[in-house]
């Protein structure tokens, strides 16, 4: 399931940085830091402080306006020394399509080095980024942006598999039963699911599964069928040369004007309008 909605919003690695971070202001779109020495403090704004040990990873999947990075010593901030980070940027290119699954990642991702062993392996993978731009041979940006892609899948499924009872998508990553139909409905959304045909997919009855998938997603399966159709459409008008008719097919319409009236009523525009751009 993680993987579906991975391949869907489309990661992409961008630029990496390795500097000391004495007071650093950052204004950008998402961001990956691996703490490689000294203890660091960030400070998101309105209250929000988390302060990193060396070996942590920290990840921050939203566009922050303005957060800072600060050197800290003896638990106290200064700029008399500096720590060291490997940073780096991405971007989910699909955002718009994908803003309701988006969404419920969290403002920050804190793996901590003394907590959880996956912070170790994040770290080894995050030094190849330094042979990088250090060296850069050809091919090196491409390289880049793959093992930026890799650090942060890395991290996502790390924290998605400590969430135990959140709600959407993530809910149902740590779902064995539900997990299956979600992943089919999914990969197959232009198909003509009933309630009934999910749960035999998830193996349960049709009224556990029901009640089960709304406990865990926050909403009815037929209902979070219906957006996803939406979204899948969203991608298929930016990045086919696919007719709307087409489209409309392709994610279980079989009326254009149908498909039509429910993407405005979602995305504000009719679809045409898209393709025409």
């Amino acid at each position: 399931m993680l993987s579906e909605v991975l391949r869907f919003v489309q990661l992409r690695g961008g630029a990496v940085f390795s500097q000391p971070q004495t007071d650093l202001a950052w204004s950008a779109g998402p961001a990956l830091h691996v703490v490689q020495h000294g203890s660091i403090e960030l400070d998101l704004g309105e209250g929000a402080v988390a302060f990193l040990a060396p070996g942590d990873i920290l990840v921050l999947p939203h566009s922050a306006s303005r957060y800072r990075l600060r050197t800290r010593l003896d638990g106290t901030a200064s700029p008399l020394a500096a720590a060291r980070t490997i940073s780096a940027t991405f971007q989910f290119e699909n955002a718009a399509a994908a803003a309701s699954l988006l969404r419920l990642l969290p403002r920050m991702i804190h793996i901590s080095a003394a907590n959880d062993s996956a912070a170790v392996l994040i770290g080894d993978v995050a030094k190849f980024l330094l042979l990088e731009i250090e060296a850069p041979e050809p091919g090196a940006s491409l390289m880049i942006s793959r093992v930026i892609d890799i650090l942060v899948i890395r991290c996502i499924r790390t924290w998605a598999r400590s969430m135990g009872g959140a709600g959407g998508w993530i809910g149902g990553l740590g779902d064995d039963r539900v997990g299956r139909a979600l992943a089919r409905l999914h990969r197959d959304p232009e198909r003509n699911w009933t309630v009934a045909e999910l749960a035999r997919v998830a193996g349960m009855s049709r009224s556990s599964f029901a009640s089960r998938f709304v406990a865990l997603i926050g909403e009815p399966p037929l209902r979070y069928l219906h957006n996803w159709r939406l979204a899948a459409a969203f991608e298929l008008l930016h990045r086919s040369p696919m007719q709307v008719k087409d489209v409309a097919r392709s994610v279980g319409y079989d009326s254009e004007a149908a498909f039509s009236r429910a993407y405005k009523s979602k995305f504000g525009h009719p679809p045409s309008r898209k393709r025409e751009a």
